[in-house]
């Protein structure tokens, strides 16, 4: 499938996975909207590519869990590239403490982006089709007693995009959606996950026995997935490699 041309909106695209996300895209000749809150972080990494991939890739300041930033964002990738083919839903946060910040950003932010996206890229109203691609985890798949509510907030996303990536949804408009669910990754997330836990002792326990995948390696599930085409897939990756479930 060729997507030379093609233009994605990445959330949390600043760092981390996200960026992988976008050095992926990139890489396949598409445009990118790089959408996060971390405006420093983001401007160091458009900075740091290579002159061939500069012009392809913007930056629009977003906070996902306002609905107006994500409107904004879409507006923008319009604005700058006149199309859209591809949402990433990547933003996410930790926090048991700050359990609303939590739903907020990692299941009702991914409602709101497909559905935004939805609107534009349905083929019933003057869009592409394309694809909406998010990022759940392996606690989308199985418990995680020290992090109920970020679980709770994984296993919705999974439920979510098995539903809205049904064929009934695509023959309406010609969007398929599909979810990566990587276990541990080698990211600041990653490093300060136990501290926002519901007992960080235990948490540090069990971040210690866990073994990271690198963001570069969800970078890759992300393209089998968009190789593979398969409308409502769950592709899991971690230390024991991709598989779809």
């Amino acid at each position: 499938m060729d997507f030379s041309g093609k233009v994605a909106l990445i959330t949390g695209g600043a760092q981390g996975i996200g960026r992988a996300y976008a050095n992926a895209l990139l890489n396949i000749g598409m445009k990118v909207c790089i959408s996060d809150i971390l405006e420093d972080t983001a401007k160091e990494y458009m900075d740091s590519l290579p002159e061939n991939h500069k012009n392809n890739v913007i930056f629009q300041k977003c906070d996902v869990s306002s609905l107006a930033d994500f409107k904004n964002a879409f507006d923008r990738v319009i604005s700058e590239f006149g199309r859209i083919d591809m949402l990433i839903n990547n933003a996410g946060v930790f926090n048991e403490q700050n359990y609303m910040k939590c739903i907020e950003v990692n299941f009702i932010a991914v409602v709101n982006g497909t559905r935004l996206a939805f609107e534009h890229m349905d083929i019933n109203k003057g869009g592409h089709g394309g694809h909406v691609i998010n990022t759940s985890s392996e606690a989308g798949l199985d418990p995680m007693p020290l992090a109920p509510v970020y679980v709770g907030t994984k296993h919705a996303v999974v439920g979510y995009t098995r539903s809205i990536g049904a064929e009934y949804h695509f023959k309406k408009t010609g969007i398929k959606v599909k979810a990566i669910c990587p276990g541990p990754v080698d990211t600041g997330f990653f490093r300060v996950f136990p501290t926002k836990c519901v007992d960080v002792e235990e948490a540090k326990k069990l971040a210690a026995e866990m073994k990271p995948v690198k963001p570069e390696d969800v970078a890759g599930a992300l393209i089998k997935l968009l190789e593979d085409d398969k409308n409502g897939a769950i592709l899991r990756i971690d230390v024991d490699g991709l598989r779809y479930v």
